[in-house]
């Protein structure tokens, strides 16, 4: 990525490796399962071995106790499909996408900002 692409993105990413749930909106009755690259506090990167269109409506359930330079990601998460790619080379999961948060997780420099 190039600076002007990081300096162009609202929020900064934070390195991760964490299991997740996937439930998608249209098939309620079935956890995909998947693995959180990276996040922010508006979206993840998520590889998981299911397809998702973009626009797809995604819950997301996190592991409890997982934490994320200072972010707590154990919670369920709503978001939308933003974008998704076939990576076949990869060892961990053949679809990457990209999931836009219906509410901001609560963010430690924000939460900083309030009490100050």
């Amino acid at each position: 990525m190039s600076m002007t692409e990081q300096k162009i993105r609202k929020w900064k990413r934070h390195a991760c490796l964490f299991p997740c749930g996937i439930i998608c909106g249209k098939k309620k009755d079935t956890i995909v399962l998947g693995r959180i690259l990276n996040m922010s506090r508006q979206g993840f990167l998520i590889e998981t071995d299911c397809a998702f269109n973009v626009g797809d409506v995604l819950s997301i359930i996190a592991s409890p106790g997982r934490e994320v330079d200072g972010y707590d990601l154990s919670d369920s998460y709503q978001g939308h499909v933003r974008w998704g790619q076939t990576d076949e080379s990869s060892l961990m999961g053949t679809y990457s996408v990209g999931v836009e948060l219906a509410v901001p997780i609560a963010s430690p420099e924000v939460d900083a900002q309030r009490s100050n």
